[in-house]
């Protein structure tokens, strides 16, 4: 039966997630500054932790594999969700905990996967692709979120939402640009997790406004202010396959810190 371990208990898996350092997702959870869950096997001593933040979209497992927590847990979530079936990415997949993984969710659909984290250190040379002229970049504040004449203006709050709780907790703790071509926003970058001096990112264009340098000039937007904050790690985290992602990351200058595997998981209830 899986513990749910109070905020003041964290301190007590940090060592359980000490691989896992470069995902902020977890290491905002266990500081207090993104709302999540952690379940272990025991509180007293814990030697299995699986940590979720606020969206249920990450499943992060760590400690000793155990197939029956798992499967406890994953059974909470979906139940507590109310939807007809629940889609997640469970994090670090090792070897053992894939064992695990796969025996727990026996009778579910599941995909193994890989992702890539690159990360920057300094700040490199701004792109000599000029921007369209038509397009206009800003720090995404309020008043743009709040403006219902911006088309794609719910597909940006919806992202926003993907990572952060809240609007007020978005730019409370993270920041982000947005380009905008006349009333419409055609591409944004966030800094989507926050932890001390160091930033991850995550970062949309719409489809008909791709291949034209605005991923690259947003992405050194957000750059160049978390640097000005003082940051010395900036993270990017993407699939091994999205091929346009990684060629972005690295012409900004990023440089590949270690792929890691993770499974897709699509959980539906058994009929009774």
């Amino acid at each position: 039966m899986p513990c749910l371990l109070e905020p003041d208990n964290y301190p007590s898996v940090h060592s359980l997630f000490q691989e896992m350092t470069h995902h902020l997702a977890v290491l905002t959870v266990l500081a207090g500054i993104v709302p999540g869950k952690v379940y272990v096997d025991d509180p007293a001593n814990p030697q299995t932790a699986i940590l979720i933040p606020a969206n249920q979209q990450r499943v992060y497992v760590s400690g000793e594999p155990s197939s029956r927590l798992l499967a406890d847990v994953i059974d909470r979530q979906f139940k507590a969700s109310l939807a007809q079936s629940y889609g997640f990415v469970v994090y670090d997949v090792s070897a053992p905990w894939k064992q695990a993984l796969e025996h727990a969710l026996k009778k579910q659909e599941t995909v193994p996967g890989s992702r890539a984290y690159y990360r920057l250190r300094e700040l490199s040379s701004p792109s000599s692709q000029p921007l369209p002229e038509t397009l206009s970049i800003a720090r995404i504040d309020e008043a743009i979120v709040g403006d219902a004449t911006l088309l794609n203006r719910q597909l940006l709050i919806d992202e926003i939402h993907s990572e952060s709780p809240s609007l007020e907790h978005f730019f409370r703790h993270n920041f982000g640009f947005c380009a905008q071509d006349g009333h419409t926003l055609v591409g944004w970058c966030l800094a989507e997790y926050h932890y001390h001096d160091r930033y991850e990112l995550g970062i949309e264009t719409i489809e008909t406004h791709r291949r034209q340098g605005i991923a690259t000039h947003l992405t050194e937007a957000v750059i160049r202010y978390a640097f000005a904050q003082g940051a010395r790690e900036i993270g990017w985290d993407c699939w091994t396959t999205n091929t346009p992602s990684i060629a972005t990351a690295l012409k900004l200058g990023f440089e590949k810190a270690l792929d890691y595997p993770v499974f897709y998981c699509h959980y539906r209830p058994e009929p009774t």
